[in-house]
């Protein structure tokens, strides 16, 4: 840069050059630093303007360093950016004058943003005992958080020329903090500007490394860039698919190495590639790797059934018009929830849910929470713990809801020349459609649950509430569409329950969470729509509910088919079975979007083995004609609709607010 006319760092961040010996310094601005300056290389000769705003807001030192305590206590451990011993020795230099030897620290307009925005997220995770402190100090948290935001926001084009790591994590700290509190359209180009720096910084690529092992200083720079990278795929990940933006990373232009969950031991080895095995003890860190590993297998996702993604044309929303097309993505759809599952099957007990959900959690009060400041040790660790599997289990089922929300649109159906009563015999493990039904059902059902943990009360308190939010808005929507099918079975019923569970989740986050509020509002809406649609069937009577009858030769428990059961108990065999929710007249009628899956049936079978050798569920289903579901497209419209009106309502909440 420096060999570019005008591309040195001092015409990058600096003034005028006739107005660069002159120190702007603004009113009422605390003199943290002396009035002295000695030349340095490739540094402004004096402060940029934007470097002395962004002085002018630190608090005292006290203050700073509970703030600091505060968002490694609640933050930390869900973004992992930073490695916390470098962090916590270099953010003091900041108070220390030029004449004492800092001036490299007081001049790096990157790593002050960086730890502004940790004193900005930090204040607003303080609980009341810790603004009783804060108090003290003359910091009230809400005001130096919303002037840290002013401020970081103004000088964002400043900061960015900077092009150092640590302006990448500044990015991924402003726009996760406008991603998880009601401002994703802010989120979108901030994390975009971090993304272009980290590319600039070669962070999605391997690191070439000597022939000598690396010294813990090179080893420590090595993850720091990782995590940066990591960090920034995920974001990226999560907007595509909370929020339908488009994918700006190609995998085929990364190598970068997975983080190294024991990069704290000195000779541990780091994992080359996700396709290995993890093979260490688990930390902390552990959580990290295995959610950059579900980003990448979500991408795939993304990009496999929607067409999200670099240089792919979105023309996977809904299945096509041919049998081939619809044939493909039920091979796809049964590959990625493989790779789905076999990730879930990898994850260690201490982080897996069903191991810690029925642990007691570590603070038996927000109160005790609040009140152990720069906490540490076993006790704080198996807090962590809990928490990061539970952000893992959510991750999870709302991937499985992703992966298998293509198919639901679709429903199997007899040929006009073939036996109408064929359908009720098939086992729901064989029928793709009928599955993908049941792992969104089983999916929501699973994060319905969480609302008996005890861990949301001290979940509200981190920045994992608004990740909470959001994913028990998705399984709540997918409840309120199956619920919304056949309003009267008792799997609607199951379905409800598990609607009002979700809601008391965003209930209980709501205080903490913009976006647990404003998804609450929105499940309430449709958990409307649904008993609405239950009434009119119920009050109806022109039209009489009709449920499958019993067919003679039928063995196993059939009780359940005649009940219209959408998920039957397991019947004697072992097996669960349902008949099709419609009437099998309605059910030969032609449409215009009814698909057949006979042509290459011998092709099919082949590409289906290929795919699923466990489950050749295209190839038995030959013979039938796969049609859209009417009743389930109009409740997935009603899904993108949603989500189109939450998006507005959280752009008209900040204008109205004056956020």
């Amino acid at each position: 840069m420096d060999a570019i006319p005008g591309g040195a760092m001092q015409d990058i961040v600096g003034e005028n050059p006739e107005t660069r010996h002159k120190e702007a310094v603004e009113p009422g601005a605390r003199p943290l630093y002396g009035t002295r300056t000695r030349r340095r290389t490739l540094r402004p000769m004096s402060s940029p303007p934007a470097l002395t705003e962004l002085r002018s807001l630190l608090p005292l030192y006290e203050a700073s360093e509970l703030l600091v305590d505060t968002y490694f206590d609640r933050v930390h451990w869900f973004m992992l950016i930073f490695q916390q011993n470098d962090f916590r020795q270099n953010w003091p230099l900041l108070y220390r004058t030029q004449l004492d030897g800092a001036s490299e620290v007081c001049n790096d307009l990157g790593f002050l943003s960086t730890f502004l925005m940790v004193l900005a997220i930090g204040a607003h995770y303080a609980g009341p005992y810790r603004q009783r402190l804060l108090a003290r100090y003359e910091v009230e948290p809400e005001t130096l958080k919303k002037r840290i935001l002013k401020a970081i926001k103004s000088s964002l084009l400043d900061i960015i020329s900077v092009g150092s790591l640590e302006v990448v994590q500044t990015c991924v700290l402003l726009g996760t903090y406008y991603l998880f509190h009601g401002a994703p359209r802010l989120a979108w180009p901030v994390c975009g500007c971090g993304l272009r720096v980290a590319q600039s910084l070669n962070l999605h690529r391997k690191k070439e490394h000597a022939t000598l092992p690396l010294t813990p200083v090179e080893r420590n720079q090595n993850e720091t860039r990782k995590r940066c990278w990591w960090a920034i795929y995920e974001i990226e990940t999560f907007c595509s698919m909370s929020y339908g933006y488009p994918h700006s990373i190609g995998d085929a232009d990364c190598d970068v190495e997975p983080l190294n969950p024991s990069a704290k031991l000195r000779n541990a080895p780091s994992p080359v590639s996700f396709d290995e095995p993890l093979r260490c003890e688990t930390t902390l860190l552990s959580y990290k790797y295995y959610m950059s590993k579900l980003s990448v297998l979500t991408k795939s996702v993304l990009s496999e059934l929607y067409g999200v993604g670099p240089g792919l044309v979105n023309n996977n929303r809904a299945p096509g018009e041919s049998g081939s097309r619809l044939r493909a993505v039920v091979m796809r759809v049964a590959k990625l929830d493989a790779r789905i599952r076999d990730w879930r099957a990898e994850i260690p007990p201490k982080l897996r849910w069903e191991t810690v959900a029925s642990t007691s959690v570590s603070y038996s009060s927000l109160e005790e929470f609040d009140r152990d400041i720069g906490a540490s040790g076993v006790r704080f660790d198996n807090h962590i713990y809990h928490l990061q599997a539970l952000a893992l289990e959510l991750a999870y089922e709302n991937t499985m809801i992703l992966v298998h929300r293509p198919l639901l649109s679709y429903k199997l159906v007899t040929k006009a020349d073939d036996k109408l009563d064929d359908t009720s015999h098939f086992d729901i493990q064989e029928n793709p459609f009928l599955r993908s039904m049941k792992a969104c059902h089983d999916a929501g059902m699973s994060l319905s649950e969480l609302a008996n943990s005890p861990i949301l009360e001290l979940v509200s308190e981190t920045y994992a509430a608004a990740f909470v939010s959001i994913h028990t808005f998705t399984a709540g929507v997918a409840l309120g569409i199956l619920g919304s099918i056949e309003p009267l079975t008792p799997q609607a019923q199951e379905a409800k329950v598990g609607l009002h569970r979700l809601m008391s989740i965003q209930a209980k986050l709501k205080t903490r969470s913009l976006l647990a509020t404003q998804g609450l509002d929105i499940l309430q809406r449709l958990t409307k729509l649904v008993l609405d649609k239950e009434l009119s069937m119920m009050l109806d009577v022109s039209k009489p509910i009709r449920w499958p009858e019993q067919h003679s030769g039928v063995d196993g428990d059939v009780s359940a088919l005649q009940t219209g059961t959408l998920f039957p108990e397991p019947s004697s065999s072992g097996q669960r079975t349902r008949t099709l929710p419609h009437d099998a007249a309605e059910a030969v009628m032609p449409t215009d979007r009814q698909l057949t899956m006979s042509d290459s049936r011998d092709t099919q079978e082949t590409e289906t083995r290929e795919a699923t050798p466990e489950r050749n569920s295209v190839g038995n289903f030959a013979h039938f004609q796969y049609m859209e579901d009417a009743s389930v497209s109009e409740a997935l419209h009603d899904f993108d609709q949603a989500l189109g009106l939450i998006l507005t309502y959280w752009s008209l909440t900040r204008r109205t607010s004056g956020h």
